[in-house]
């Protein structure tokens, strides 16, 4: 039995460990919404299991192995299922890159220019990403926006780069409010951190 423990101990953690990792592109990026409940769901549970391995493992307790798969089954089948809600699939697949972007538009504020666009990355499927690219004092920044709550939300190719996206100054050099426009079907305002490349929701309304 203590063979066993071992083999599923790993084999979980290997497999959560895996799916955080590609969820967050291996920990480079921020996460939205329904990202961060999987991956909180994953975070508990592997330190949880990790524990009960240890203790069902050093006690050889049938009971406490009981309980380290009925752990790794919920944990695992929430996640799962907590996926499906978000994304319409039971798991992350990788597909070939697909990138739309807005076209570049120009900032001018407190004595520099700053250049940016939208990309959006695999829109409409499972693996979407969504990426403010900045580029000032020769810089290019890539600074991921959670824009799209789940895979199936919609948008028409934009024209002119503010029909995706519009900057706006702040009293901070480095500090920027990120809009988007009407042909992404939504209406999310962001705070953008240039220098920290930190991003805070100000505000999401419906469209209208």
């Amino acid at each position: 039995m203590r063979k066993f423990i071992v083999i599923i101990t790993l084999l979980y953690t290997a497999a959560a460990v895996a799916a955080l990792g590609f969820i967050s592109s291996w920990f480079r990026e921020g996460l939205a919404l329904g990202e961060s409940a999987i991956v909180t769901t994953l975070a508990i549970s592997v330190p949880a299991a990790l524990l009960i391995a240890i203790l069902a493992w050093w006690k050889y307790n049938e009971w406490l192995t009981l309980l380290l798969v009925a752990v790794m089954l919920g944990a695992g089948g929430y996640a799962l299922k907590l996926h499906h809600d978000a994304y319409g699939d039971w798991l992350p697949t990788q597909v070939s890159a697909d990138t739309e972007t807005s076209g570049t538009a120009v900032l001018n504020a407190h004595g520099q220019t700053i250049r940016y666009r939208l990309e959006l990355h695999n829109p409409g499927t499972v693996s979407h990403r969504e990426y403010l690219v900045v580029t000032r004092d020769s810089r290019e920044q890539r600074i991921r926006l959670p824009l799209f709550g789940d895979a199936r939300s919609g948008y028409v190719s934009a024209k002119n780069p503010n029909d995706w996206i519009v900057l706006r100054p702040t009293p901070d050099a480095d500090v920027v409010i990120t809009e988007t426009g009407g042909f992404l079907f939504m209406r999310k305002s962001f705070t953008v951190d240039l220098q920290a490349g930190k991003v805070t929701t100000v505000s999401s309304l419906p469209v209208q």
